[in-house]
């Protein structure tokens, strides 16, 4: 199993000690400030000790003053945080981002592998225009991006066809449900998706940003360190989840890396991660970078679980909790790169869920490589009734 470094630093920030700019005044401590305050001017100027009423109309006064104050106290301790990474967010944090160069990710079209048909074969070339868009449901298209032809003597030809809007909506289209040409093409017998739509990412979470901005440092050097190359895959794409970059061999980099809901990433995003990490400024001239989809090691995950009989009145609800807990367990599970398969923290999961006990059949604990991670092959979840507490 390896040490995941990145989410060991990342974590790290959050565990700074908290800071406070207005040392840590409560509106209490300000009430108490301005009152005391007028009780001492008050007897400098006048000889005479005072004690205000808690109806006092001057004590109501200064309480609602402390209340706009502490207001003020609190915008201003805002303002110093923000100039941190664990505190900042939104504009704040795309602003303290830019200092290290780092902008936000603009929302991406998701990409599909179109296969564009002709029943025969014709004497001359069958032209694609740009544009020519396919759907699976008339609620997201996709279009060719530029012209295409599929060339004389054959019968088809496989292109990159891209969502019409970005966002998340095009992800997700398995093979063959892209089936219907919306401005048909003559000679074009069928059009089917070769492959599962993904690439397609919204605007990017404040917490890729303040991912990419604690890695940013890394990129400055050109000597190739491991937390440099994380940074430029993450920086490709809002969607880039764990990246795990070695040297198996002297002046060899070998990078895998998975989306951030644990899924593989395909063929054509691999080539297109690998075109960008050979660009000039992130590849040092003496490194041969190779980049892959980590190995997949399939596991089930089947259990038969048990509720306390006390808990009678809440079981379907716990029911229900499982089935939440059980899913935030696949995604820890498949979402980290030699993130060792462990049925303890399935169990964890599950009694956080509420209930009483479980018999975990699979999986089984597993050791896993820095190139390798879990995947979910089958799942089976048994409800095994009330028992006594």
């Amino acid at each position: 199993m390896r040490r995941d470094y990145v989410s060991d630093l990342l974590e790290s920030i959050k565990d700074l000690p908290d800071i406070s700019f207005i040392d840590n005044l409560t509106l209490s401590d300000v009430q108490s400030l301005i009152i005391n305050a007028f009780y001492s001017y008050y007897k400098e100027a006048t000889g005479k000790r005072i004690t205000l009423a808690r109806a006092d109309p001057y004590r109501i006064m200064m309480l609602s003053c402390a209340q706009i104050i502490y207001q003020g106290l609190q915008q201003v301790d805002k303002a110093g945080k923000m100039n941190f990474l664990k505190y900042a967010y939104g504009d704040y944090l795309r602003n303290l981002a830019a200092l290290k160069n780092v902008t936000e990710n603009e929302p991406e079209r998701a990409i599909a592998q179109v296969c564009w048909k002709l029943s025969q074969a014709r004497e001359a070339a069958t032209p694609i225009p740009a544009g020519s868009r396919v759907t699976a449901d008339y609620a997201v298209y996709f279009e060719t991006g530029g012209y295409v032809e599929i060339p004389a003597g054959e019968t088809e030809i496989t292109i990159m066809m891209y969502c019409t809007e970005a966002g998340e909506q095009g992800n997700g289209y398995m093979p063959g449900e892209l089936n219907t040409m919306v401005d048909p093409v003559p000679f074009i017998d069928s059009v089917t998706n070769i492959r599962t739509t993904s690439g397609g990412t919204g605007i990017e979470t404040d917490q890729s940003i303040a991912e990419r901005t604690f890695l940013a440092p890394s990129s400055y050097s050109t000597a190739g360190p491991d937390d440099a190359y994380i940074y430029h895959v993450k920086n490709y794409s809002s969607d880039i989840g764990d990246v795990v970059a070695t040297s198996p061999t002297p002046g060899v980099v070998d990078i895998r890396f998975i989306m951030s809901d644990g899924s593989i990433p395909d063929d054509t995003l691999i080539a297109e991660m690998t075109e960008h990490l050979q660009q000039r400024g992130k590849r040092p001239l003496t490194d041969f970078v190779q980049v892959a989809a980590p190995e997949i090691v399939p596991y089930n995950a089947d259990f038969t679980y048990y509720i306390n009989t006390s808990d009678r009145a809440s079981a379907m609800q716990i029911q229900l909790q499982v089935s939440d807990a059980v899913d935030k367990y696949l995604l820890w599970q498949n979402s980290g790169i030699g993130r060792d398969i462990n049925p303890d923290e399935l169990m964890a999961y599950l009694k956080k869920a509420g209930i009483k006990r479980a018999i975990i059949r699979e999986p089984a604990f597993t050791v896993l490589t820095d190139t390798q991670v879990a995947q979910t092959a089958r799942k089976n979840i048994v409800y095994g009734g009330l028992e006594n507490d």
